[in-house]
């Protein structure tokens, strides 16, 4: 299995790369496009593998690859708008890690989730490192550590070989809903990163999502409820005749 990295334009001067793929909640991947329309981020180049689900993706009547990078503002972003496939993650994470090293990537950032633990206390952001050189980091960034667990996916493989190449890596660990997307929690990663790179990044429209979204799935559940009881009370009914 072979991974290309297309290199469409020239690679500003960079330092970190930043990783948000669409898992629980789609919060890395919502993350990664606030980014992208925030800061006007430029697609710089593309990966292209033969193993890739046949996808092609659509912006202004140009299709394009999936998973993608994209610069600006001192840092390499690289998304995705597929789920990536778990048989295809260690390649992945490998090719993007050292493509991104040849740029002069010296530390990543991974965006990702984990379930919400108490609905009624407040959210935290939690922190995986590579190794204990990246503890620096995790401070700056203000993270309350996993002592133990497990992840998994394209994150879990990126720390991993992130971890073999001795480069600092942290992960980003949003709580957040694992049945919806979750807008609200990819603001508050945002503002942990814009916060440490020192960038003025809107999350109030992420914030109205999360509400707006909020609101529809009250609505459909309220439907849903609704059909229910009438269901309900139609079986409830006598017969006509007996």
């Amino acid at each position: 299995m072979t991974y290309e990295i297309i290199k469409e334009k020239e690679i500003p001067e960079i330092d970190v790369l930043v990783a948000g793929f669409p898992a629980m909640g789609l919060i890395g991947g919502i993350a990664s496009e606030q980014l992208i329309n925030t800061l006007d981020l430029e697609q710089v180049a593309s990966v292209k593998c033969d193993e890739f689900p046949p996808t092609a993706v659509i912006f202004d009547g140009i299709p394009r690859r999936p998973v993608r990078f994209f610069a600006g503002k001192g840092f390499l972003l690289v998304k995705s708008d597929m789920v990536i496939p778990a048989e295809l993650s260690d390649g992945l994470a490998k090719a993007i890690i050292d493509w991104a090293a040849e740029q002069g990537v010296k530390e990543v950032i991974i965006f990702d989730a984990i379930p919400e633990r108490d609905e009624e206390e407040e959210k935290k952001i939690w922190g995986v490192l590579s190794s204990y050189s990246a503890t620096e980091k995790a401070k700056k960034l203000d993270l309350d550590l996993i002592k133990r667990g497990a992840i998994t996916g394209i994150s879990s493989s990126m720390l991993l070989y992130v971890r073999e190449k001795e480069l600092n890596a942290v992960g980003m660990l949003a709580e957040g809903s694992t049945s919806l997307p979750d807008p609200r929690a990819a603001a508050r990663l945002l503002e942990k990163f814009a916060e440490y790179r020192g960038l003025d990044i809107d999350t109030e429209s992420l914030v109205e999502s999360a509400e707006e979204l909020e609101k529809q799935y009250a609505k459909l559940v309220n439907q849903a409820k609704q059909a229910q009881d009438d269901m309900d009370t139609k079986s409830a009914a006598p017969p006509l005749y007996g």
